[in-house]
């Protein structure tokens, strides 16, 4: 039989959010790319709720921007609504959400990736990677093999330096509703069968996940007056750092907003056990901050109602996303459930909700750069690594690209901790972490949240994006301009007082503010929570004009001063942490007085310095001191020998 056989430098396995990012990561830094999908008229597909943003995910979709990514651009371009979140709170939660037009954002998505130098579209099923015997110097860092390439279900082989796993929910995955079982990956399209086996082949250890989605309506059959229509921003804050604010003005798409009552949930109680969830069927488990509308009935039975957002699918389709409502319940259960709802009591279901079911990677098997630890050149991304959303996939296959890159080029990696971005939070949980649902990140899992702005994602990262080489001179000098004149304002407003005379008091009282005792600066003024930056221009005429970016840094800056230095002095005792590295091949046995938990923690993790260590579970802070007196023992024997 003849072998036919192509090289490439990298192979993606999956098109989807994290399969997009990390093809055109690769491919943008030079490397020849091929991309594997099931189906190339599903690239960047949304099998579950078509929007990109919301709280924190916001955050990832500008720093995926920042570094070069293709997402925040893309969503620009398609969304048929766009809002900004948490307003009425603090700058830190403000996330960007935009309603996208599914269709739309997979064709422009397609045809990024079709124009794309050095990047070739292939449809075929990868059944196999393919590896070899490491050197001696590599089994010395615990690797067991070197990826060589895949294997697709013809026979054809494709030889590569790099292989990223982006095979989202489609590792022998199947859907369920009620006692009906497809085998099948989301919304019917064809599932990866026979993958799963070969990673285990090479040592890899997979766990089921389960996640859902609810059913699609026909809108012509929904009632939207007894609903709460709900309007998007004006004006349109753009993703993308790169996309002119001026070309995302346009007629938005509303949504609508409803809720479940108690015959709703009477009707799920009575039927609970035809739930595969709660019938057993399911081996997977869900993520518990996404949960089913059977999953909040009887998790929150003192809660009468639970709201349900009705969502437009896209511009040339009548489905609407029925939000807040995944199911895995039996179809005649679902049509009777729904109708309860008011708006929905003549509704028709064009697709039913359904939960899928498929394998991905057990924790502990990961490298800070998303490299599996066991198969040198094998890095993964997305819901394969445990995690959920189409935002945190397509901010770990842009991690990943970029790092399969360093690696080939062997330049140093790319590394977000977690003081400079969501990203960094992100790869650090799933590396550290002991993840026992799909990952989902959210603002509270940030601890210096209040630098990780959602607004200042490009002055935190785009000095990274250009130093690897997705962010060129030009883009990188525009953000440099950007600081240049945001410092240069607040100086500028700290060092000009006013005093406390007539026009002064005037205008505070007219603008609701308490009047002056002394002379205070601008930036002072600024401070007080009825002051606006464009409030304050009438007693400052010498001010220059800025672009309105600039401005909101400079009230930022001025308005949470005070914290965010206090935040920066946190980050800087979590550096001193992570500068604290434990050797590659420290044997945690020789660490005497470690807890029997601990050390096998450890052992399973193989943290790379403090910092981390301390975040691993079962790990606390007594174990993390004896870890620090043995490395500072082990460095005070290597000075003396020298």
């Amino acid at each position: 039989m003849n072998v036919f056989t192509e090289k490439y430098d990298v192979v993606i396995i999956g098109a989807g959010h994290a399969g997009c990012e990390a093809a055109l990561a690769c491919s943008r830094l030079g490397l020849e790319t091929i991309i594997f999908t099931l189906s190339a008229d599903n690239i960047a597909f949304m099998p579950c709720n078509p929007h990109i943003g919301g709280s924190s995910k916001g955050h990832l979709v500008r720093e995926i921007d920042a570094l070069g990514g293709e997402m925040g651009k893309n969503i620009d371009k398609t969304f048929l609504q766009s809002k900004m979140l948490n307003t009425s709170k603090g700058p830190a939660v403000h996330s960007l959400r935009c309603q996208a037009d599914k269709m739309e954002y997979s064709k422009k998505m397609k045809a990024v990736l079709e124009k794309q130098e050095h990047l070739t579209i292939k449809q075929a099923e990868v059944s196999e990677i393919l590896y070899d015997e490491p050197s001696d110097e590599l089994k010395a860092e615990g690797y067991k093999h070197v990826i060589t390439g895949v294997k697709i279900f013809s026979g054809i082989t494709y030889e590569a330096k790099a292989v990223i796993l982006c095979t989202g929910t489609y590792l022998k995955s199947r859907c369920l509703t009620g006692e009906a079982i497809t085998y099948s990956g989301p919304n019917g399209l064809q599932p990866s069968n026979l993958l799963s086996q070969s990673l285990i082949d090479a040592g890899i250890e997979l766990r089921r996940f389960k996640t859902g989605t609810p059913a699609r309506m026909d809108g012509n059959t929904i009632d939207y007056s007894k609903m709460t229509e709900q309007f998007g921003d004006d004006p349109v804050i753009p993703f993308s750092f790169d996309t002119d604010p001026d070309d995302v003005q346009r007629e938005q798409v509303s949504c609508w907003l409803t809720y479940t009552n108690e015959k709703t949930h009477e009707i799920i109680r009575n039927n609970i056990d035809r739930s595969p969830i709660y019938a057993g069927i399911i081996e997977g488990v869900g993520p518990r901050y996404c949960p089913s509308i059977e999953d909040k009935v009887v998790k929150f039975p003192d809660h009468e109602r639970h709201q349900v957002f009705v969502e437009p699918e896209g511009t040339f389709t009548n489905e609407m996303y029925i939000d807040g409502m995944s199911s895995s319940l039996p179809e005649d259960v679902q049509i009777a459930m729904y109708r309860t709802v008011p708006g929905l009591e003549n509704c028709r279901i064009v697709k039913n909700a359904y939960a899928i079911e498929y394998d991905c990677l057990c924790p502990g098997q990961l490298h800070p750069t998303l490299e599996i630890k066991n198969v040198r050149g094998l890095f993964s991304a997305g819901q394969f690594n445990g995690s959920s959303g189409y935002e945190e996939a397509a901010a770990q296959g842009l991690y990943a690209g970029i790092n399969a890159v360093m690696q080939i080029e062997n330049r140093p990696y790319l590394s977000i901790d977690r003081s400079e971005g969501y990203i960094g939070v992100l790869v650090d949980d799933l590396v550290t972490k002991e993840n026992l649902e799909p990952y989902r990140m959210m603002t509270s899992r940030a601890e210096y949240r209040l630098l990780l702005r959602q607004d200042n994602a490009d002055i935190r990262l785009r000095g990274k994006g250009h130093e690897v080489g997705l962010i060129d001179d030009e883009r990188y000098n525009k953000l440099l301009r950007k600081i240049e004149l945001t410092t240069k304002e607040v100086e500028r407003l700290k060092s000009i007082n006013i005093g406390a005379n007539s026009k002064i008091q005037d205008f505070l009282t007219r603008c609701g503010s308490t009047p002056l005792k002394t002379a205070v600066s601008l930036a002072e003024l600024l401070c007080r929570p009825e002051m606006t930056y464009d409030m304050i221009a009438e007693i400052d005429p010498d001010r220059p004009e800025l672009p309105k970016d600039v401005i909101e840094q400079v009230e930022i800056t001025i308005r949470y001063e005070g914290y965010i230095n206090r935040q920066e002095r946190q980050v800087e005792q979590f550096k001193k942490l992570e500068r604290k590295l434990i050797p590659a091949d420290i044997d945690y046995n020789d660490v005497s007085s470690l807890r029997l938990e601990a050390r096998q923690k450890l052992e399973k993790f193989r943290p790379v310095n403090i910092g981390q260590a301390s975040r691993i579970g079962g790990v606390n802070p007594a174990d993390v001191s004896v870890l620090i007196i043995y490395l500072d023992s082990l460095n005070r024997g290597k000075q003396n020998e020298e």
